[in-house]
């Protein structure tokens, strides 16, 4: 992407973010915050996109690539649930 694209793409995230906030107290850090998270939730998307595209084409290209594809996920998944029972258990220590 061209810093001209981001730049304006930014700028339409920061003229959406007020004109939903307006009667909030915007900050500049409230701004940023927003758009970094919005730039950070595209690249996400677009990253796990590629893996499970990536991981369809090996899983069709023989038997062998299919189990391999099969056994990913499956400590993917396993991963991703460890992953939230520290997190809940991290926030239920917070408060």
């Amino acid at each position: 992407m061209s810093e001209q694209i981001l730049r304006k793409r930014i700028r339409e995230i920061i003229k959406k973010y007020i004109s939903e906030n307006q009667e909030k107290q915007l900050t500049r850090e409230g701004i940023m915050d927003s758009i970094l998270n919005h730039v950070s939730d595209v690249l996400k998307k677009s990253r796990d996109k590629r893996f499970n595209k990536t991981l369809d084409k090996i899983g069709k290209s023989s038997p062998e690539g299919k189990k391999a594809v099969e056994k990913t996920v499956k400590y993917a998944k396993m991963l991703d649930d460890a992953w939230d029972d520290i997190t809940a258990m991290a926030d239920a220590e917070r408060y």
